[in-house]
């Protein structure tokens, strides 16, 4: 019997990154928010990318995608040019983004014709009418997952605040939830639990994560990588994970633990390697062979 693979839609960058670490670089490789969630989800559901790139990006890329069943129709090419990324990596952890050009980053992305109402969709870190526009051309999906970064609720918290009243599920970090909550993170999670949202994750990196429902937490470790390639897109990978998994089941108690499990699995995979190679690399069986390295704590 073959088993049912969710219908996922996910909104984001797609980049060029050059990535200096331990005297190594790479150059032009792919990124973006949306490529390492669609990494992440695809062992595990059908996914659709949203996002805008430029005439420059290089469309054997988008062809080599489709061919492992990431569906690129929704990606958009604009005039000008693609989204770049320079980042640095210090030994001591520290990252330093030494160049950055955000003009297609910032573009209201084609939604494709979809055959079927998704399961799931992603709002990647962008722009918050951006999201409430895709969200708004999409329709209805089952479950939405919104993402978010400093920057937005820092100078656009209005448009924030808009969006976040229609997710079933906030993603955050730890600086982003201080900045919401004014340091007080269980205050961020309070707020944002007030409107329709199920479930808010603060993401720690090494320290794993934990999700805040009104009535239980659920805590996961973090999984040490067999080794550290780049850091780069842990989280997004983190949400291709559990959005693929919630994606299946609902925002229950027991679909949690099984999604942040996953999330943890797919978050560390990604620093295995420079761009998403190590996560279109692995199979369904070893991602499940992993989060038994993850421990699970419900309060």
């Amino acid at each position: 019997m073959t088993q049912y693979r969710p219908k996922v839609v996910g909104l984001g960058t797609v980049s060029l990154d050059t990535i200096e670490i331990g005297g190594h670089t790479e150059k032009d490789v792919l990124g973006g928010s949306a490529l390492y969630f669609g990494a992440a989800a695809r062992p595990f559901s059908n996914v659709t990318l949203l996002g805008v790139v430029g005439t420059d990006f290089p469309n054997s890329e988008l062809d080599r995608l489709d061919e492992i069943n990431i569906d690129t129709s929704g990606i958009s090419t604009r005039p000008g040019e693609t989204f770049r990324w320079h980042v640095r990596y210090e030994s001591n952890g520290e990252r330093n983004t030494l160049s950055t050009n955000r003009p297609s980053a910032l573009i209201q992305p084609s939604i494709p014709e979809l055959k079927h109402r998704p399961d799931a969709l992603f709002l990647g870190s962008t722009d918050p009418s951006i999201q409430a526009s895709v969200l708004s051309d999409v329709g209805q999906p089952s479950l939405v997952v919104l993402d978010t970064m400093s920057h937005w609720i820092r100078d656009r918290r209005e448009d924030f605040n808009v969006v976040v009243r229609c997710a079933d599920v906030v993603l955050l970090n730890s600086k982003e939830a201080s900045l919401l909550g004014d340091g007080d993170h269980r205050s961020a999670v309070d707020q944002i639990l007030e409107g329709r949202c199920t479930w808010v994750i603060i993401k720690y990196g090494d320290q794993g994560a934990v999700a805040f429902s009104q009535e239980k937490s659920v805590s996961v470790s973090s999984i040490l990588p067999r080794y550290v390639t780049d850091p780069t897109g842990a989280g997004d990978a983190f949400a291709g994970g559990l959005v693929s998994a919630l994606a299946g089941g609902s925002a229950r108690l027991v679909d949690m633990q099984i999604a942040m499990r996953r999330a943890a699995v797919m978050g560390s995979l990604a620093v295995e390697s420079f761009s998403i190679n190590s996560l279109l690399e692995i199979t369904t069986d070893e991602a499940d062979s992993r989060a038994s390295e993850v421990t699970v704590q419900v309060a």
